[in-house]
C-alpha cells in the first residue's frame, strides 16, 4: 500500500486544524489554579504588604493570562500565517510503514508504532503520537487513504 495526498497550508487550514484538534489539547480550558493564585498574590500584595506596584502586576498578569486564553485561536493562526512554511503545498505519503509528510521548510514521519491514537473528527483525523498531535483535514483525503485510517483507527 503506498497511497498520497496534497493540500496547501493556508488561514482556512490552520483554523480548521486549531478548531479540531483543540478538545483533544491540554490546552482546551484556562488555567483556573494559575488564576486563582495571581489573583490571590495580588491581593495579598495589596492589603497584607500595602505594595500596590506588585499587586497590580499581579493583577494584571492574571488579565493578560486571560486574553491569551480569549483571544487563543487568532493568536496561534497568526504565527501559522508568519512562518516560512504559510501557503506551501504538503505532500502525505501513507505506507505499510506509517504516514510521511512533507513540504519545502519541514517534514515529519511516524510509523504506525509510534500512533498510538486515531482519531477521527468531523473534518478530520488526529493522529497522536508520543510527542504530539498532528492533524489531517478530510478535504485532502480520498477514500482509499480515509478507510485504512478508519482500518487503523478500530484496530
Amino acid at each position: 500500500m503506498r497511497l498520497s495526498t496534497t493540500y496547501t497550508l493556508d488561514k482556512p487550514y490552520y483554523y480548521e486544524c486549531f478548531d479540531e484538534s483543540l478538545p483533544y489539547s491540554s490546552q482546551a480550558k484556562p488555567k483556573y489554579p494559575l488564576l486563582v493564585l495571581l489573583i490571590t498574590l495580588g491581593l495579598l500584595a495589596f492589603y497584607q504588604l500595602e505594595n500596590h506596584y506588585l499587586g497590580s502586576f499581579m493583577i494584571m498578569l492574571a488579565v493578560v493570562e486571560c486574553l491569551s486564553f480569549y483571544y487563543k485561536r487568532p493568536w496561534w493562526v497568526a504565527r501559522q500565517m508568519m512562518s516560512r512554511a504559510s501557503g506551501s503545498e504538503v505532500t502525505i505519503v501513507f505506507d505499510d510503514e506509517g504516514v510521511k509528510a512533507e513540504n519545502p521548510h519541514k517534514s515529519y514521519q511516524l510509523s504506525w508504532q509510534q500512533i498510538s491514537e486515531i482519531i477521527e473528527t468531523e473534518r478530520g483525523f488526529i493522529l497522536k503520537a508520543q510527542r504530539g498531535m498532528q492533524y489531517i483535514s478530510k478535504q485532502a483525503l480520498n477514500d482509499e487513504i480515509t478507510a485504512e485510517l478508519n482500518k487503523r483507527a478500530t484496530q
